[in-house]
């Protein structure tokens, strides 16, 4: 079993709340989402490799992204590569670092950051650290690497020729868990962490933490306090992004950790909150929901920034949950798009692309044309089609298109800095189908409106001006003398 958090973790936690606030992280939102084998392929494979990303930073500015998380891109056995063999190097299938310094580069020259997946509740089981820790039991010899790993004598998987030893690893035996309380792995992560950030990485988006102790919430958390002050003597504008996939309570504990931002894994899905609010016409409902979390986040920690998000490569795309249906993806969109903090758009979200079931087909390949010679090929264990026909050269072409809508948006939210890091507010319109958020940043601030409701809204006319507006097909919102006029399922903004 893992063991539980030392004296010296909690010591470095309890100096961290003591400790002048950090520089705010520079990344910026929205953030996009990409699995690079289905993304875009650069040498003519049908992989997609960081060549072929390269290639399409343009269509991802287009939508108004400005930041980009890989999910993991170092030597892995696996297809999705959450088990790494090397941790400081590139999948030959993804190029070399070479290619990520390019991209690096030219994601730097149009202000998209670069966040990297970091998996470090658990290494492969052929990784050189594991083999040596294996081969040294097996020997009865001894190695700092034993250290790195839960080894035992009782419980677990067993380790390869070594008989009547076993080893942690949840997530199976083809990924050991790592036992962080070791100082030399500590050392070797710091070292990780450098090597990424002085390539061009801007921040790390941290895989499986309430896995890290096996969900002791005061360990997790003292651990993201180390591992979030390490980062910040590194690269002091630098962000951390955790995936803490629990209840509410667990994720604003592991926010006094002091990292940037955690999802938001209490609205997010076909489970969370914000659909069936959305399905059911209550905008106030979801108005409430969104400036009472933001407080509770910034009680906790007052430089954090919500990472809200409507699916990501764990759930089954929002586009089959919304019914493939273009008005309710479209209006979902629009909700999560313009709440405050950092939004997260899975790669094809933007198209309504479909997948569920296993992993595989919520990795399917990115649908640049319905030509399938144009997109890469699926994961190898795929057992879904791409339910979606018109990808990306159609939808560009057609003003109407989920695509356009998602471009829209983001040129919208990019004319309201206070989305990102304002302080919210509920405002009551006096209407049940009405969603609208005051965010004020400095001396400025944004309202915005959301009709969830099936019928034209007439309210008094807010004050300022409508910076932008938008429509799921029913019409777009106008000003009438002093009233404000909603179609159904529209919406605004006014500063």
């Amino acid at each position: 079993m893992k063991t539980q958090i030392t004296k010296r973790a909690l010591t470095l936690a309890l100096c961290l709340l003591l400790l002048p606030l950090w520089g705010m992280a520079q990344v910026h939102g929205p953030v996009y989402e990409v699995f690079v084998a289905s993304f875009r392929d650069g040498d003519g494979d049908r992989v997609g490799d960081l060549k072929g990303l390269k290639q399409k930073l343009d269509y991802i500015q287009s939508l108004g992204a400005r930041s980009l998380w890989l999910m993991p891109i170092s030597p892995s056995p696996s297809y999705h590569k959450y088990d790494v063999t090397d941790y400081m190097a590139i999948d030959p299938a993804y190029g070399t670092l070479a290619d990520f310094e390019a991209l690096a580069a030219e994601s730097d020259a149009r202000g998209i950051s670069l966040i990297l997946d970091l998996v470090l509740n658990h290494a492969s089981s052929q990784h050189p650290w594991f083999l040596e820790a294996a081969r040294s039991l097996s020997n009865g010899t001894h190695s700092p690497y034993i250290g790195y790993f839960h080894f035992s004598q009782s419980v677990g998987h067993p380790v390869p020729g070594a008989p009547g030893w076993y080893y942690q690893g949840n997530f199976g035996p083809h990924m050991p868990d790592l036992n962080l309380d070791n100082q030399a792995l500590r050392e070797d992560i710091v070292g990780i962490l450098t090597f990424w950030l002085n390539k061009g990485a801007d921040g790390f988006r941290l895989d499986a933490t309430t896995h890290y102790y096996e969900d002791h919430v005061a360990n997790n958390t003292a651990f993201l306090a180390w591992l979030h002050q390490e980062v910040k003597k590194i690269k002091p504008a630098a962000y951390l992004v955790a995936e803490a996939w629990k209840d509410e309570n667990t994720i604003l504990s592991l926010y006094e950790s002091g990292i940037d931002s955690l999802f938001n894994f209490p609205m997010s899905g076909a489970t969370g909150w914000l659909i069936p609010a959305m399905r059911a016409g209550q905008g106030a409902q979801i108005a409430n929901r969104v400036a009472a979390w933001q407080q509770k986040i910034r009680q906790r920690n007052p430089q954090a920034l919500d990472a809200p998000f409507l699916s990501n490569h764990d759930m089954g795309r929002s586009a089959g949950y919304l019914m493939l249906k273009p008005q309710q993806i479209k209006l979902a969109a629009a909700l999560y798009l313009t709440m405050p903090g950092l939004p997260y758009i899975y790669y094809g979200e933007e198209l309504g692309m479909s997948g569920s079931g296993r992993d595989e087909n919520k990795r399917l390949p990115m649908l640049w044309a319905a030509d399938e010679s144009q997109n890469t090929l699926p994961p190898a264990e795929a057992d879904q089609q791409q339910r979606l026909k018109q990808g990306v050269d159609a939808q560009e072409q057609d003003a109407a298109s989920v695509l356009r809508f998602y471009q829209h948006l983001g040129t919208l939210r990019a004319l309201c800095p206070e989305l990102e890091r304002g302080r919210v507010e509920a405002v009551d319109l006096g209407h049940n189908s009405l969603a609208a958020w005051r965010v004020t940043m400095d001396d400025t601030s944004v309202l915005v409106i959301h009709h969830l409701g099936k019928e034209p809204l007439s309210i008094p006319l807010p004050q300022g001006a409508m910076i932008g507006s938008w429509d799921t097909g029913l019409g777009l919102p106008e000003a009438a003398g002093d009233q404000l006029i909603l179609a159904p399922q529209s919406g605004c903004i006014f500063r």
